[in-house]
């Protein structure tokens, strides 16, 4: 009686434990809905513990300074990038002794690491950060800081290509806005580079920028080494030398999408392979696995087969009012669209394949071992009473069935999208409305910014219709 005590008492215990992951989403996308980005945050700081807890402080810190950047607080952002950032690496520089626990149960025992894109946002959002405070001296310190991360992103994922394309841009513009030209002029080759590895295509005034960069600094070789097209007829890079002064958009746009559970059913079989199938979220059609199955010792004879369910991560899709964003400059009459110069969904769907493999390779070792642990179970705490047998093997599959959760952490107030573009202006004061529009062109939502321009200086905007 006290075995089954213990184990309808872990059922109970496993039900309870919730994926936190699951509901983090909804519970916070009702007050950023109703009360916008100051709503959210408290809701964010309120509620800590219970959405995040100790193994998501990375999040936690992250989703804070995401939404202190989108209110324009700054310093307050900066500061939670920091934290965020401080997490990130302790846990590269210290052993994690819970890992055991997430082979038995699930891989949301492990403490968040943060996945590529999401570091690579960090730093892209910190130096934002740093310009909109008009804060060069702070930029440069964090741009430096963010060339080192982009080094050991590819010595801590094996090799794979983290690169980006904005933050690479990103960092060339604060150099020469610093005045250290040799160093922006190979940060815009990066640039260009990164590009080439980036989800998302470069932007053809980038393309403009760098290729009158490196004309104006003597770099002709460098340029012809990146094969441009000779199409490009952005004529801002000249215009902007001309009025001695611009005004930089950074737009937000739409909603990232984040990540949803794909449940598979199936068999593993003693010695062979693991059968699963499910219907995929995404795609609405239903796929099959089969996976080698680990080598787990058991009482069970060969050819053994048990029934199982395994959850898996997969994207789900976030829809957006945010299409396109519209810009205009004073009394000019033109519209200047900016460019998308990076594409978070598309870095979320490369980080999923990269860690496919991985990933599924964990699941299978995971439920493998804890259904046959639960098989041995049963067999240990057998009676001659049938019902309490029963209610035995009930209560062990509830329990194991509970532990099994796919680790669904991710950053959850990303843009989908986010734009740029770089308006030639004369120094002096100069009023900037942003239109976000919908999928038809349809005005979502107005800003308007009053910004100035100093000699030779770039003013910086940021537009959070993340809508």
């Amino acid at each position: 009686m006290k075995r089954l005590f213990l184990l309808i008492s872990l059922s109970i215990f496993f039900v309870a434990c919730a994926n936190k992951s699951m509901t983090r989403y909804e519970e916070l996308s009702e007050p950023l809905e109703k009360g916008g980005f100051p709503a959210a945050i408290d809701k964010v700081v309120k509620k800590q513990d219970d959405l995040y807890g100790s193994n998501s402080e990375f999040l936690y810190h992250f989703d804070l300074a995401t939404l202190y950047h989108y209110n324009g607080e700054w310093e307050k952002s900066a500061d939670e990038f920091e934290k965020a950032k401080q997490v990130y690496e302790d846990l590269y520089t210290r052993s994690v002794s819970n890992e055991a626990a997430a082979i038995l149960t699930n891989d949301n025992m492990r403490p968040y690491r943060a996945r590529p894109f999401e570091v690579l946002a960090l730093y892209e959002m910190n130096i934002i950060n740093y310009l909109a405070m008009k804060d060069i001296d702070g930029a440069l310190v964090e741009v430096r800081a963010a060339d080192i991360a982009l080094q050991q992103l590819y010595q801590k994922n094996n090799k794979k290509v983290n690169d980006a394309g904005f933050l690479r841009y990103l960092i060339a513009i604060v150099y020469d806005m610093e005045g250290e030209k040799d160093d922006a002029a190979i940060s815009y080759y990066k640039t260009a580079q990164a590009y080439e590895e980036d989800p998302c295509k470069l932007p053809a005034e980038a393309q403009a920028f760098i290729a009158d960069y490196l004309k104006q600094r003597g770099r002709e070789d460098d340029l012809k080494s990146l094969k441009f097209p000779n199409s490009g007829t952005v004529q801002t890079p000249e215009a902007a030398r001309n009025a001695n002064g611009e005004v930089i958009v950074v737009g937000y746009a739409g909603h990232s999408s984040i990540l949803g559970e794909w449940m598979l059913s199936g068999t593993y079989v003693r010695g062979g392979v693991l059968n699963l199938m499910g219907k995929s979220a995404e795609t609405g059609k239903v796929e099959s696995i089969t996976l080698p199955a680990p080598a787990i010792s058991t009482s069970a004879r060969g050819g053994t087969t048990v029934s199982i369910t395994i959850a898996l991560p997969e994207r789900k899709s976030i829809k957006s009012q945010v299409h396109n964003l519209e810009v205009k400059l004073d009394d000019y009459p033109g519209i200047f669209k900016p460019e998308v110069v990076a594409d978070i969904s598309k870095n979320l769907d490369k980080n999923l394949s990269e860690e496919k493999s991985t990933t599924l390779t964990r699941t299978a070792i995971r439920v493998a071992t804890r259904t046959f642990a639960a098989q041995e179970a049963k067999k240990a705490m057998e009676t001659d009473n049938v019902w309490l047998n029963l209610l035995t093997n009930i209560g062990t599959d509830v329990a194991a069935a509970q532990m099994e959760q796919a680790d669904l952490r991710v950053g959850l107030f990303l843009p989908n999208d986010i734009r740029m573009s770089r308006l030639p202006a004369a120094p002096g004061m100069h009023k900037v409305s942003v239109i976000a529009t919908n999928e038809y062109g349809n005005a979502v939502k107005r800003f308007d910014y009053t910004v100035n321009v100093k000699p030779g200086n770039k003013a910086w905007i940021v537009v959070p219709a993340i809508k």
